[in-house]
């Protein structure tokens, strides 16, 4: 079988370690570095992550996707949402690269199964786990999660063991055993609804409030998440009440025809093109018909939502709407 050899340590020691190896044979692949780390090394040693990169784009070194950061087992959905947001996002903008295999820890949130589906991810590696199942969830969705790798540290690892052993990615190892049909058992997705903490719901006003008053502080935005994600709440609160002013949030600027269905948001895309995402979920486990009208965007549409489905849908500065996954 063959090895999996990972980066453990991020350091500018171990990175340009593991390029030297890479540099001088040719067989071998090193997995690692989350995008939360690559940003840090970008600024730390350009010249370093340039090397990197062109690893990267040579399919010869696979990044960990999946999460900014990955430091947590518990959070609400909307912030694992953008922290796998935005990692998808850094890898697709810097290298034009989408990966199909989700790596990190379990995270225990209800929706984590679908919030990954909904990502493209086929599949998922966890830190913790060490049997092979179907993980499902009572969206009718489910994941693969795979544990089964033979990994090395390849800042352990000595010249005849690369020349004695054969290399291969996470990313290639799990989507080929994803083709098959696979008899394994199936786990249910523990039920665990996190709360948005009082920062979060600090920054998703900050959000709604854009929306509502046509203000334009998607940076800002951005860099209160990345605060969250870094456990740097204060920051975070801090821009979110610089945004939000003395506006309030308008109850009535969108409704639906059940009150068993919640927002999680309501906030412009990530790519400045100045189009509205709206992202709600079915809380009662119900299927339902679902009417929403927001007058102030001059949406309304109607949705199938399912029992604890999350829902996303883009609209365009015509009105016109449509269904997204959380690439937006």
């Amino acid at each position: 079988m063959s090895k999996i050899a990972v980066i453990n340590e991020f350091s500018v020691e171990a990175v340009r370690d593991a390029l030297q190896k890479l540099d001088d044979f040719r067989k071998l692949i090193v997995n690692g570095l989350t995008a939360f780390e690559l940003n840090e090394l970008e600024k730390i040693d350009p010249v370093l992550f340039e090397a990197v990169a062109k690893q990267i784009e040579r399919d010869r070194w696979y990044p960990c996707v999946g999460m900014w950061m990955n430091d947590e087992n518990e959070m609400s959905e909307e912030k694992l949402i953008r922290n796998v947001l935005y990692s998808t996002t850094y890898f697709k903008e810097k290298f034009d690269k989408e990966y199909r295999v989700f790596q990190g820890s379990r995270i225990y949130n209800d929706s984590f199964v679908q919030i990954i589906y909904a990502a493209n991810f086929d599949a998922c590696v966890l830190d913790s786990e060490k049997e092979n199942y179907w993980l499902d969830n009572e969206a009718y969705t489910r994941t693969l999660v795979y544990s089964d790798l033979e990994k090395v540290d390849i800042n352990d690892i000595d010249d005849d063991f690369i020349r004695d052993n054969d290399f291969e990615s996470i990313e290639d190892e799990v989507l080929a055993v994803f083709q098959n049909d696979l008899d394994l058992k199936s786990v249910k997705q523990p039920v665990y609804a996190g709360e948005a903490t009082d920062a979060e719901k600090a920054v998703l006003k900050a959000e709604r409030i854009c929306v509502q008053e046509g203000k334009k502080a998607e940076e800002e935005i951005q860099n209160c998440w990345i605060s969250l994600f870094m456990g740097e709440d204060e920051v975070a609160v801090d821009i979110a009440e610089t945004i939000i002013g003395e506006a309030e949030i308008d109850e009535d600027f969108i409704k639906f025809n059940s009150d068993e269905v919640k927002v999680l948001a309501i906030k412009y895309t990530e790519d400045l093109s100045g189009d509205v995402v709206i992202r709600i979920k079915e809380t009662a486990g119900k299927e339902k018909a679902l009417t929403v009208m927001c007058d102030a965007i001059d949406a309304g549409f109607r949705s199938e939502i399912l029992l604890y489905e999350i829902q996303t849908f883009r609209v365009d500065k015509e009105g016109f709407v449509e269904e997204t996954p959380i690439f937006e």
